[in-house]
């Protein structure tokens, strides 16, 4: 029995040596080792108090080469290559093993244990520090908001309760790099005024908020010099209520030319749209009286200006359009010589004649609401209204395709004549014809 097992032992072990080849070879084209890379796997610094100093303290170097990221390769079967994420990676700086050089060897491990330390390397092999001056400014805090109050509402104000500014401590570089601190609270769906806690978010001069490294080796305090408890502020929301469709009123000054007067002030938009304390509503008494006069010295014919709504809202407290409105309005002051009155007369006065089918032409008429028609009276008579003249039209060169001036027909009682023609604009165009195929 004994002779079996050592009889042709080389024989044997050639045949186990082959087997195994074999098996290695299979092995590797079903499964061959392959190589990866797992890139942005962040860097966790450790012992951080070893290096900082009172007044000085580390700034991790950022080129091209090195940075708070690093690359991981790995060579490995596929099998386990598949299997692998980034979350698997961990890369450690031990900020005690910092040299003269301000490198600091990178700690590489796993948490597959499928993968040992030789089948993997931590591209650069260090991180790059080096030692700044502590340094402190101070910031203004921007509050910003997201969502929408409920309809009838929109934010009045906005305060952050620590204060307006915030003191901030950290790296020299890194503070000359700040541009912007942001406290942003949604206010989606208030109807009452809110408490909100918001954290702060410090931003580059690019607008780009700052990692969470950098966030890490800055202090941030209040305007008092208190060290905010994980970067928290509270903000006050006060809502302010929207009252719609608010009329404009206009002041004038001087005194249009000798025999001319101011016949009629008009505004576009006629009405604006306001957002305000209760109290500041309730002191508008339903119209906004514009403190900017518009001049009609020695006019002779119309005046137009352009007014900027907000000098006379900034004289509200708790008061202003609302959101995304242009505070610009054009003003028409309307000037007619003594004696002369502007009548506004609605198209639906006018008698049409001649009118086209309908069927086939249709109409755009501009003025769509009604025209102005300016009066004069020799003596000075009365006041005309709507009732006292007669106006008409004629549509009967319009049965075509165009566009055409129409004029109106004015009737006017003894004693008065039209100041300038009254016209129309009309544009004629055909209808599209409707076919229906017969059923067969």
């Amino acid at each position: 029995m004994k002779h079996k097992f050592t009889r042709n032992v080389g024989l044997k072990l050639l045949s186990l040596l082959v087997a195994f080849m074999i098996w290695l070879l299979v092995a590797n084209v079903s499964d061959p080792t392959t190589v990866a890379l797992f890139r942005n796997i962040k860097i966790q610094t450790v012992n951080e108090d070893s290096v900082a100093e009172l007044d000085k303290v580390f700034d991790v170097v950022e080129d091209g080469v090195y940075g708070e990221n690093v690359v991981v390769r790995v060579r490995e079967r596929s099998s386990v290559i598949k299997q692998l994420r980034v979350t698997d990676f961990k890369v450690t700086a031990d900020m005690e093993a910092v040299n003269e050089m301000g490198a600091i060897p990178l700690r590489l491990e796993c948490s597959n244990p499928q993968i040992s330390l030789d089948e993997m390397e931590v591209i650069p092999s260090v991180m790059k520090v080096k030692m700044e001056q502590k340094k402190q400014s101070e910031f203004m805090i921007s509050v910003t908001t997201t969502g929408t109050p409920e309809n009838g509402f929109e934010v009045g104000t906005k305060e952050v309760v620590q204060g307006k500014t915030v003191q901030i401590a950290g790296p020299e570089s890194l503070l000359r790099r700040i541009g912007q601190v942001e406290a942003e609270v949604s206010v989606s769906r208030l109807r009452t005024d809110q408490r909100i806690t918001s954290v702060l978010k410090v931003r580059d001069k690019n607008g780009d908020t700052l990692t969470e490294s950098q966030m890490q080796r800055l202090q941030i305090k209040d305007s008092d010099g208190v060290l905010l408890s994980n970067n928290e502020v509270m903000v006050d929301i006060t809502l302010w209520k929207v009252m719609e469709d608010i009329p404009v009123q206009i002041k004038t000054s001087g005194k249009p030319a000798s025999g001319y007067r101011i016949a009629k002030i008009s505004t576009v938009p006629v009405t604006v749209n306001l957002v305000g304390t209760d109290e500041a509503l309730a002191r508008l008494n339903g119209k906004i009286v514009v403190q900017e006069p518009v001049s009609v010295e020695g006019a002779s014919e119309n005046v137009t200006k352009e007014i900027d709504l907000s000098e006379t809202l900034s004289g509200i407290e708790g008061l202003r359009l609302i959101s995304d409105t242009d505070p610009t309005i054009s003003v028409t002051v309307q000037i007619e010589k003594s004696g002369d009155q502007i009548l506004s007369v609605p198209l639906s006065n006018l008698e049409v004649l001649n009118r086209p089918d309908s069927d086939k032409i249709k109409l755009a008429i501009s003025p769509a609401d009604e025209v102005q028609i300016s009066i004069h009276s020799e003596e000075g008579g009365k006041t005309l209204t709507l009732s006292d003249i007669r106006a008409r039209v004629d549509l009967a060169e319009c049965s075509k395709e165009g566009v055409y001036e129409i004029p109106v027909e004015i009737e006017l009682p003894e004693g008065y004549t039209l100041a300038e023609e009254v016209k129309l604009v009309v544009t004629a165009t055909k209808q599209a014809e409707e076919t229906e195929k017969a059923e067969e």
